[in-house]
């Protein structure tokens, strides 16, 4: 790197961090669902899970005999069909007991033989660990293109779509306060080549509305255009930094998500999450502190598996551009969420797990860490 180029980096950091901390009061307010905690810049609230209350479909028909039992985290929430698991009904719907495989189909098609109709609210239950789509061979290509709403978002995707009749899980990307997309290049080339769509919210800063704008708009164009037949629709992702963290958790009310990550991010509503949230900082972040932030958004989280790891290096800066310390977990948790890669259950499973060496590693909602 030149000198020009770090003389560049450094005030640009020195630059950001001024702006954040001119801009955020770091208070304690009173939160409603989908809004920005504190006083920063005045964001308005997002969605933040407006479209949480799917209802379930009617009881199913009489069904078979009597499926093998279901995996052990339930069925999976909102929209899901995946038929090789207990069904629940919309969000919080009963598990089907009947039906030809285990369990009856479940979300908005039908919930197994006895399965109750789900009803509306907060979020669904936790997800199957199988994952909702095939993983890739192996990497991809990657490049850069503008569309989404009003053609300002950045979208990183593989070069070519679709190859083998491969489908690309669509995921959102909300930015920190002062930032924009161009400043995560590394680290969203870097989720992009593992195979998923990255749709990047435009603007410095992000709240859950804008980011879930972006993942509906791209979860439309599976319709028609070059992504028609390419994208795997029910099983998108979100994730985002610091301001955009929170807007990550905010809008993974959507039911399509399968996986939430929130680096460094202010908490949202992750009671009403779609989908396992991670969430990472660090014990040198003196900004969007754990304390002040992480944590509360963690003890928001009372239905998904979600994950609070903090590691020692790095200050709240540490995720611009390749993604830091956090990238590697990040891009695991959305492997094994939404492919079922078990090789990245080695991160987050076990007593010896690669998070467990971090200062700060709590977990919950889950079977195997309640």
């Amino acid at each position: 790197m030149g000198k020009n180029t770090q003389l560049h980096c450094v005030s640009w950091r020195a630059l950001a961090l001024g702006v954040l901390v001119a801009a955020a009061g770091c208070g304690t307010t009173e939160e409603k669902p989908g809004e920005t905690p504190g006083n920063i810049v005045g964001v308005t609230g997002g969605a933040g899970g407006s479209a949480a209350g799917v209802s379930g479909g009617a009881p199913g028909t009489a069904g078979g005999s009597a499926g093998m039992p279901g995996r052990p985290i339930g069925g999976q929430s909102g929209a899901g069909s995946g038929s090789m698991l207990a069904g629940s009904g919309g969000m919080t719907g009963g598990s089907g007991v009947g039906g030809t495989d285990v369990g009856g189909s479940s979300g908005i098609d039908s919930a197994g033989t006895n399965g109750g109709a789900g009803s509306g609210g907060a979020a669904g239950g936790p997800p199957m660990e199988g994952g909702c789509t095939p993983a890739p061979s192996g990497t991809f290509e990657t490049t850069m293109m503008m569309g989404g709403p009003g053609g300002n978002y950045t979208i990183v995707r593989p070069t070519t779509l679709g190859e083998g009749g491969f489908l690309h899980p669509p995921v959102a990307w909300g930015n920190g306060l002062a930032t924009t997309p161009s400043l995560y290049v590394e680290l969203l080339q870097n989720v992009a080549s593992n195979g998923f769509v990255v749709i990047a919210n435009p603007g410095t800063g992000s709240d859950p509305q804008v980011v879930r704008q972006g993942l509906e708009w791209l979860i439309e164009q599976n319709g028609s255009g070059e992504f028609a037949g390419k994208l795997a629709v029910d099983c998108a992702g979100t994730i985002g930094y610091s301001m955009g963290g929170g807007a990550a958790v905010g809008s993974g009310s959507h039911p399509a998500v399968k996986a939430i990550v929130s680096m460094h991010g202010l908490q949202d509503a992750a009671d009403r999450a779609s989908g396992p949230i991670l969430l990472t900082t660090s014990e040198g972040d003196t900004f969007v502190t754990k304390s002040g932030f992480v944590e509360p958004c963690y003890a928001r989280s009372t239905v998904q598996p979600t994950i609070l790891a903090s590691h020692a290096g790095g200050d709240h800066l540490d995720p611009l551009n390749t993604g830091g310390e956090d990238a590697e977990p990040a891009i695991a948790w959305l492997r094994y969420w939404i492919y079922g890669d078990q090789a990245q259950r080695a991160w987050f499973f076990g007593e010896d797990c690669m998070l467990c060496d971090w200062p700060d590693f709590r977990r919950k909602n889950h079977p195997e860490w309640d």
